[in-house]
């Protein structure tokens, strides 16, 4: 399990990647403790936050849980479940490109 610095930021992408694998489609929406929310702002490049705005909804929710969902009632829970034993192509961190340019 992740305990450095971007932990929040690889558990967020662990949930979307799992829900994504599961369910063959994006999540709508993450609910996330709001300190990790505040960390994952402060980890992404701008163009990389943008990105990840663009595709779902970052939900604070004070469970302090990291659960990716949507409104089909597909939710894939981080921290029940862990990381998917078989991550979408690209994976949300490849598409993030969460330090880069942002431009991929």
């Amino acid at each position: 399990m992740p305990n450095g610095d971007d932990a929040p930021l690889i558990r967020l992408c662990a949930s979307i990647d799992g829900f994504r694998a599961r369910y063959e489609r994006w999540p709508t929406r993450v609910r996330i403790y709001p300190e990790a929310l505040e960390c994952v702002r402060h980890l992404l490049t701008p163009a990389a936050l943008a990105r990840l705005s663009a595709q779902v909804t970052l939900v604070p929710d004070n469970s302090g849980a990291i659960i990716a969902e949507d409104d089909s009632g597909g939710s894939y829970h981080y921290g029940q479940e862990g990381f998917t034993p078989t991550p979408p192509t690209p994976n949300t961190w490849k598409w993030l490109n969460a330090f880069g340019s942002g431009d991929t």
